[in-house]
């Protein structure tokens, strides 16, 4: 049974690492508490007993925690125009359609709706 319990511990460990899937990592806590108990000559059935209970007990604590942390959304993402928004550029040149201008080295098209924006004016 030594060799069974060490068996089952290291694959759910590796197979945990390999899917990242947090679940089998509950059958090692219990392949150990086996392993455990087998070196304090507890019998077959108590050391089974040990590691369904705490493979069971540690799914049913990991499960919660696990989908809370790995459902967390990420921060969002902004894209570089997300990033202007608010800003303030000073007309280069008189605008009175569409034109360019400059904002951090980086040209970008200005569409007017309103009044002729005059050259100097902050937009």
């Amino acid at each position: 049974m030594l060799y069974l319990w060490i068996l089952i511990s290291l694959v759910a460990i590796l197979i945990d690492i390999l899917t990242s899937s947090f679940l089998f990592f509950s059958f090692a806590i219990g392949g150990i508490a086996a392993l455990l108990s087998y070196t304090l000559n507890a019998s077959v059935m108590v050391q089974i007993g040990l590691f369904l209970i705490l493979s069971i007990i540690s799914i049913l604590w990991a499960a919660p925690f696990v989908k809370r942390v790995l459902t967390k959304t990420p921060p969002a993402f902004k894209t570089m125009e997300q990033n202007y928004i608010g800003k303030i550029v000073t007309a280069q040149e008189d605008i009175k359609d569409k034109s360019q201008i400059k904002y951090q080295g980086i040209y970008w098209y200005a569409v007017n709706h309103g009044e002729p924006i005059k050259r100097g004016t902050n937009l």
